[in-house]
């Protein structure tokens, strides 16, 4: 099983000790590939080498790295609309290779190698230095909800599950069998089902273990829903469903100067045989002119959205969900926009402080109203 960087979170190598007299430096060849690990990638496999070299202090002989700042640069989330488990950039291979070093650059010994698997995802503070345990499902709630005519999707870690059953009760309705081909973009499988009636969602792990979770069919006729798609804390693409009313905003921007509407005004007339006069008349303006000139006048979108009744064991969801730098929205006639959330705080609900729980979040879009991308 592989070792897992979340690159939200440092990620920090010890180098092994070296007695030497000579010692002067460790240097550190960091390489970003994909295809399958272990194997020497091919150029197209191949994202980027960097080499790193840090000097040892005072009666010190190994010195400390850290990884996830430099490989998160290589790691891309796009979202079309599609859950692929194919997508290049959401799983890459991370090789380290370490040697000592002398003044000159001469190697001191052998060199020390090792592979990761990275991910966009984070530890909490809580959680210590290095947390890599690895989840069955990577998504932390127990409990999510669907639109009834829409698939649930449901991302696991290739590496630790076995299968995955949809079911209604303890019915099985259907079963998807997991297999892992060693590639990076494999590492994150996206299994769904719209079957109206899958009610929870069995993930079978280590052959005789199993993750339930439970899956809530909700049918909106009154308003029409926004998808909301985020990249949670494991680095997997999830769902939340805003159901209730939608409530669309406009806010505009420009910047403006004050100009001079002087203007010179000339006046012909004609006089006897063709003659004509003119006549040039100045610190005259027209009443219609602008004196005050707007430029750069632009908006952006926002959208106020309502979840309508939630189960508190989707609390998890819309936390991961504040701190998410990777959110798209997707309306009910299928378009999908690349969007931030604008909130800045988060109040838990529980049902027994609350009763009911419904959460309101206001998103913007990620885009001026105006194309200006150049």
């Amino acid at each position: 099983m592989s070792t897992i960087i979340r690159t939200r979170s440092p990620y920090f190598i010890r180098t092994s000790q070296v007695s030497d007299a000579d010692l002067n430096y460790f240097q550190l060849t960091l390489t970003v590939y994909s295809g399958v690990t272990g194997s020497l990638p091919t150029c197209g496999d191949v994202f980027g080498t960097i080499t790193l070299q840090k000097k040892i202090l005072p009666n010190e002989t190994s010195v400390t790295f850290e990884l996830s700042e430099v490989v998160n640069d290589f790691i891309e989330q796009k979202f079309t609309g599609l859950y692929s488990s194919s997508q290049q950039f959401h799983s890459v291979w991370v090789s380290t290779s370490i040697t000592a070093r002398k003044a000159d650059g001469t190697q001191i010994g052998s060199l020390a190698s090792a592979y990761y698997l990275a991910q966009e995802g984070y530890n909490t503070f809580k959680e210590g230095v290095n947390y890599t345990t690895e989840p069955e499902a990577m998504i932390t709630a127990n409990y999510v909800q669907k639109k009834n005519n829409l698939p649930v999707y449901i991302p696991v870690n290739k590496e630790r599950v076995n299968s995955v059953q949809f079911r209604n009760g303890n019915t099985v309705l259907s079963t998807t069998t997991i297999t892992d081909n060693g590639n990076a973009n494999q590492k994150i499988q996206y299994v769904s089902s719209s079957n109206s009636a899958i009610d929870n969602v069995n993930v079978v792990y280590d052959v005789e273990y199993a993750r339930n979770i439970t899956v809530e069919q909700v049918e909106e006729c009154k308003y029409l829903p926004f998808k909301c798609t985020f990249l949670n804390r494991w680095g997997a693409l999830q769902d939340i469903f805003f159901f209730k009313k939608s409530t669309e905003t406009l806010d505009s921007r420009n910047e403006s100067f004050n100009k001079s509407i002087f203007a010179a005004r000339t006046a012909t007339q004609t006089l006897r045989e063709g003659e004509c006069e003119t006549s040039v008349t100045y610190n005259n303006y027209s009443t219609t002119d602008h004196p005050t000139k707007v430029f750069n006048a632009n908006a952006r979108e926002s959208v106020t959205l309502n979840t309508g009744f939630v189960n508190e064991g989707m609390n998890e969801s819309f936390k991961e969900l504040m701190v998410s730098e990777h959110i798209w929205l997707t309306n009910n006639a299928g378009t999908i926009f690349p969007s931030t959330l604008k909130d800045s705080s988060f109040t838990t609900k529980t049902s027994k402080n609350d009763k009911m729980i419904n959460y309101t979040m206001n998103f913007e879009m990620a885009f001026d109203l105006i194309n200006n991308i150049r």
